[in-house]
């Protein structure tokens, strides 16, 4: 692609106006390039694996002959990268605070488009991607944080952090591990009902009348079986003895036949760590800060 058609692809997914930029278009064309480069982190052997801004920085040097100093880091992070990662097209991976090996990926959707997918493929991702004209950063509302719970339906949860932490398991994680996903129900810390599909929901035989012992969040997918998530930002990992209550919930699907997980969110390493000791055995992790992996507790 171009610099143009990255800006023109920017607009059809209605980013907003302001930050579609030659420095934004640079950003997305230098983190799908798969040129084999050196000097990138230790795995990376291309941009498109992980690129820091300095490695953004050399390639626009390199491929545009644009001289960029070192000192226009910021301006990149702050008016390139945040808007495509609150836009969830861009996924940022650090450690901790200041983090010098922080990095930066496309989502693989945005990818798949930059890279040149075509026909039902192409209106497949852009109905994905394509943001509400209203939208706001991270999805936030002033009443509470907006989810998309499919392409076409947006639904608005409370504010707060654990409720942000459950958008990022349905906009996020849902789309990496399921081929299909749907939502069959989200929790809500608000005095809200939550989102429920109650029809789905009775045709796999999952409880709908006892919300108090539903996790906070439950994904489905025809292929992939049941997902069944436990968002945790200040305490409620699944631990023996919250797996054993969620198997007897999901006992009357897996008479069906329908496969069932369970897993556990955290928004990042450091709150993990406060409760990797409770985590049950057949069970998996994910850290939203670091998107792309999955931590499985499996026993020998």
């Amino acid at each position: 692609m171009t610099l143009e058609e990255v800006k023109n692809l920017l607009r059809e997914l209605n980013f907003p106006p302001s930050s579609i930029t030659n420095q934004t278009a640079l950003t997305i064309l230098a983190l799908a390039d798969r040129k084999p480069r050196g000097g990138l982190l230790s795995g990376h052997s291309c941009l498109a694996d992980g690129a820091r801004i300095h490695d953004i920085l050399n390639f626009v040097r390199s491929e545009f002959g644009r001289k960029v100093a070192e000192n226009t880091r910021e301006s990149y992070r702050k008016t390139s990268l945040r808007p495509l990662i609150d836009a969830g097209w861009v996924v940022r991976h650090q450690l901790a605070t200041n983090d010098p090996n922080t990095y930066y990926r496309l989502s693989g959707e945005l990818l798949r488009l930059v890279e040149g997918a075509a026909g039902r493929e192409r209106e497949q991702l852009f109905r994905r991607l394509r943001l509400g004209k209203t939208s706001k950063r991270r999805g936030q509302r002033k009443d509470g944080v907006l989810v998309r719970v499919s392409p076409d339906q947006p639904f608005l949860l409370g504010s707060g952090p654990h409720n942000e932490l459950e958008k990022d398991v349905v906009e996020v994680l849902a789309p990496a591990l399921m081929k299909s996903p749907v939502v069959l129900y989200l929790g809500d810390t608000a005095p809200r009902a939550g989102y429920q599909d109650r029809t789905l929901m009775r045709r796999l035989n999952l409880p709908i009348d006892v919300r108090e012992s539903l996790p906070d969040v439950v994904l489905y997918d025809p292929d992939e079986g049941l997902l069944v998530i436990e968002v945790v930002t200040s305490g409620g990992a699944i631990d023996s003895t919250r797996l054993d209550q969620l198997r007897q919930l999901a006992r009357r699907p897996a008479k069906l036949g329908v496969k069932i997980e369970y897993l556990t969110a955290f928004p990042t390493r450091r709150i993990f760590r406060s409760f990797v000791e409770q985590i049950a055995w057949e069970t998996s992790v994910w850290i939203a800060a670091e998107p792309a992996n999955l931590i499985h507790f499996v026993p020998i």
